[in-house]
């Protein structure tokens, strides 16, 4: 019997991969599809990082993909972000013209002269928490099946309503005036160029980013990211090396199974907790566990619908994951 195709030699891995500016994700991702040894299956980033933006790009392969709504869900972003006050650009960033300045006294003579702590003291205060944010008319955010920056550079105006967000952590770096450097933790879905925009209106003034760094997704950072020059090259398996497990970006509770158990599980049976061995506590939910045999070897994701059951959510060893 030949092998079949679609399932992935691999088990499900991420990368975690530095992302250059001037880059768009989607390139990076094509690199990897290209270079990647045969049997990686499907291939996936983990959330759009903007063409001038840079940092830590996410790419999963062997059906870690799969976990793209759990990544999201469960891990913040940290940002550090460096804009100029006093102008306002169409993106909201360096990539396109400047559309208006402020020449006002207020800005050259006060907003010129706010100490940082003042800055950060508001920021927090203004912004901490749950944060009312409209997508950006030039984002990936969809419209109609279409990026929204498709829309605008056809000259659409589209207007979404304003999703909840959540900013966990503010911190102002440097304030060398026009130049705001800060640092965000932020929930997924945050447009950290709408959230800079904001905070120069909240201070009565323009502001738009020169540059964004994404820093980390949940503990995966740009320390051990993958340079480019660290990138896959002509299907050498190397690089497999590099890859994390899922389970080891995504922290929840662990479950073993024994044989008998694994096999139910991979049948779409539910099981009871109290029939199963948890070996470590979860960090970002107590409804979702991975589920692993007796050898540690990672079977799926299994989510908890009561105290007596367990059921399948994610099986890598389906054939639907491909």
């Amino acid at each position: 019997m030949k092998p079949n195709k679609n399932i992935p030699a691999f088990p499900p891995l991420i990368f975690n991969v530095f992302k250059p500016a001037r880059m768009s994700s989607y390139d990076v991702v094509r690199h990897f599809k290209r270079n990647l040894p045969p049997g990686f299956g499907k291939i996936g980033h983990f959330g759009t990082l903007d063409p001038f933006a840079c940092g830590v790009l996410m790419i999963g392969i062997g059906g870690a993909a799969r976990l793209n709504d759990f990544i999201h869900e469960f891990l913040p972003k940290t940002y550090l972000a460096v804009g100029k006050l006093g102008i306002e650009t169409a993106t909201g960033d360096y990539t396109s013209a400047i559309d208006q300045r402020d020449e006002s006294l207020y800005l050259k003579n006060e907003i010129s002269r706010f100490p940082v702590q003042f800055l950060e003291e508001r920021f927090r205060e203004k912004f901490l928490g749950s944060y009312m944010q409209p997508p950006h008319k030039y984002s990936a955010s969809k419209f109609m099946g279409r990026n929204m920056h498709e829309w605008a550079r056809e000259g659409i105006e589209v207007k979404k309503e304003a999703v909840q967000r959540e900013i966990y952590y503010i911190q102002v770096i440097k304030y060398s005036f026009p130049y705001l450097a800060i640092r965000v933790t932020v929930s997924s879905g945050t447009y950290v160029r709408t959230l800079f925009t904001d905070m120069a209106q909240d201070l009565g003034t323009l502001g738009s980013l020169i540059s964004l760094v994404r820093e980390s997704v949940g503990h995966v950072s740009t320390v051990d990211a993958l340079k480019p020059k660290d990138w896959p090259k002509d299907k050498s398996p190397e690089i497999l090396g590099r890859a994390k497990r899922v389970d080891e970006v995504l922290s929840l509770g662990n479950y073993f199974l024994d044989s008998n158990q694994v096999k139910g599980f991979k049948n779409g049976a539910f099981l009871k907790p109290e029939n199963l061995s948890l070996v470590a506590n979860a960090q970002f939910s107590s409804e979702y566990f991975w589920m692993l045999d007796e050898e540690k070897n990672l079977l799926g994701l299994a989510q908890k619908v009561s105290e007596q059951e367990l059921r399948p959510k994610i099986n890598f060893h389906s054939l639907d994951q491909v």
